[in-house]
């Protein structure tokens, strides 16, 4: 007699059960999680990132380079004053540097082109931020300023005469506008001119052109020597540059002007076929009861 025919009808289904199925399985996608990718296109327009920070080198470059003709302009400046109609307007320009001025460029675009406002935040970044990174520059650097000197009895060596506070001995007496190096309103006017660059092309001549106002009313009113507009140029396109790299301070404002798109990051996961019809049935039925 044939022994298997004394094995029980329960033992043999778990013995089937056991054995390694060849049911054909498949792969099948799966969205795992949203990945933010940068959009290509530049924050500042036809300025791009590593325009602004080969910039800010060459400016810190030429610093040194324009000491050498500090005295002679601050000299020239001192015999040779403006005119008041002259300062009137190049006061007006000066007003673009301040934090008046950027509060009102600020205001000018909230309601004359409400398509930028989203630029708004990282406007208002640059050219606050800037200022306050050269005041704050100022506290190590013991620079006075030309409209304090008398030029009579200085030559050119004196230009080359840099006082540092590395130890903050004078900080008790710091007063930013006793310090020249840098210009804290040419920074602010060069960083505001950089965003306004990138937010709408129909204000870039204006913006240039107050910044440039700026850059002649600090030197001219002897508030500043020539090599203090390269320090402050390089402070502004340096801060430029981290408000509007992807991966510094620009993924915040990517985020808040809408620059930044989803993409989604799929993961492959193998299922055998019979599972799939399986899965399918029962959202189908989820889908019936559902209704």
């Amino acid at each position: 007699m044939d022994q298997s025919s004394h094995v029980p009808r329960d033992a043999k289904n778990r013995s089937a059960l056991n054995k390694p199925t060849t049911e054909p399985s498949m792969t099948i996608p799966m969205i795992r999680d949203a990945v933010p990718v940068r959009s290509t296109d530049s924050v500042f327009g036809s300025l791009r990132l590593l325009t602004l920070l080969w910039g800010s080198m060459v400016a810190v470059l030429m610093i040194p380079l324009t000491t050498l003709i500090d005295v002679p302009i601050a000299t020239w400046v001192s015999e040779n004053p403006m005119p008041g109609w002259g300062q009137n307007v190049l006061g007006v320009a000066a007003l673009y540097s301040q934090g008046l001025g950027v509060l009102l460029i600020i205001g000018l675009v909230v309601f004359a082109m409400p398509s930028r406002r989203r630029g708004v935040a990282r406007l208002a970044v640059l050219g606050l931020g800037a200022g306050l990174w050269a005041n704050l520059a100022k506290v190590f650097v013991m620079r006075p300023r030309p409209g304090s000197l008398q030029f009579d009895a200085l030559n050119n060596e004196f230009a080359w005469i840099w006082n540092f506070d590395w130890t903050l001995v004078h900080l008790a007496t710091f007063d930013p506008g006793t310090r020249a190096f840098p210009s804290a309103s040419l920074a602010t006017a060069t960083a505001l001119t950089v965003g306004l660059w990138g937010l709408t092309p129909k204000v870039r001549p204006i913006a240039v052109f107050l910044c440039i106002g700026t850059m002649l009313q600090r030197v001219l009113c002897g508030a500043h020597f020539a090599s203090d507009l390269f320090g402050s140029a390089a402070v502004a396109l340096a801060w430029a540059f981290i408000c509007g790299h992807p991966r510094l301070l620009g993924s915040v404002f990517d985020r808040i002007e809408g620059r930044v798109r989803f993409s989604p990051q799929t993961a492959v996961a193998t299922v055998p076929a019979g599972a799939e019809a399986t899965t399918d049935s029962a959202s189908s039925a989820d889908q019936a009861r559902a209704a």
